[in-house]
């Protein structure tokens, strides 16, 4: 089961077609608009006051709105791939703070999905992650997968080209690489990096230049500096009527 936690999160979990809504619970007298809407989907309502709506969120809670759903079905990455052309690969990152705003850049810069390996790192849907996303994990697809250097070689095998953020000596600067129409970039957790196995599944590593003897960001930064240069600069990659 999956909890929902504030207004604009629970409109837009009733309003996805990944998300499957059991129930809302909504504090007295607030979001008439989000009663609205779950009656039109049919869904179960509860109003409460803010005390019980505190006690079912466990902790002092002010967003006046509560929705619990089905944990989603992963989408099925096999059956996608030939038509996904920007991918988002967080791998094992433990902090689903960083995993939940790596989904919201994704989804804003133009992803059209994220795949994530089963069982490594953070839940996807946890209370944290689905905050963190601000509604962005209702937008996209997400393929939990078995082995990411698999999916990878898969993508591959479509003509798609896999990038990964590294601090290696052999990784490319960022601002001197453009990608295709299809492309996946994978990040790996600040501490451990990607490993082996995914640097090799890779067609190139990546990195940001930096200054002052820094070597790394927070993943979640980095993530949308990457994201941004490699997709949504998308005037950088598609040629004007001019050309």
């Amino acid at each position: 089961m999956v909890t929902i936690e504030g207004r604009w999160a629970v409109e837009a979990a009733l309003r996805s077609s990944f998300f499957d809504v059991s129930s809302v619970l909504v504090e007295e007298g607030r979001h008439s608009e989000l009663v609205n809407l779950a009656e039109q989907r049919k869904v179960p309502i509860r109003k409460l006051s803010s005390e019980l709506m505190a006690q079912e969120a466990g902790f002092d809670f002010h967003r006046g709105a509560l929705a619990r759903a089905d944990r989603p079905d992963s989408a099925s990455f096999d059956d996608k791939v030939d038509s996904i052309e920007r991918l988002v690969v967080p791998v094992g990152l433990a902090d689903g703070g960083n995993l939940g705003t790596i989904i919201r850049t994704a989804a804003a810069f133009g992803a059209d999905g994220v795949l994530i390996e089963s069982g490594k790192g953070a839940d996807i849907y946890s209370r944290k992650c689905i905050r963190a996303s601000a509604t962005a994990i209702f937008r996209l697809p997400v393929f939990e997968v078995s082995s990411v250097p698999k999916a990878m070689a898969k993508f591959r095998e479509f003509k798609g080209m896999v990038l990964g953020a590294s601090l290696s000596d052999r990784a490319a600067e960022l601002p001197m690489k453009e990608v295709g129409s299809k492309c996946a970039v994978i990040l790996g957790a600040e501490k451990d990096g990607l490993t082996h196995d995914l640097e090799s599944s890779c067609d190139e590593l990546i990195r940001l230049p930096m200054s002052h003897g820094m070597d790394s960001l927070n993943v979640a930064a980095t993530a949308s500096i990457m994201l941004y240069e490699l997709f949504g600069r998308v005037s950088r990659f598609t040629p004007s009527p001019s050309d």
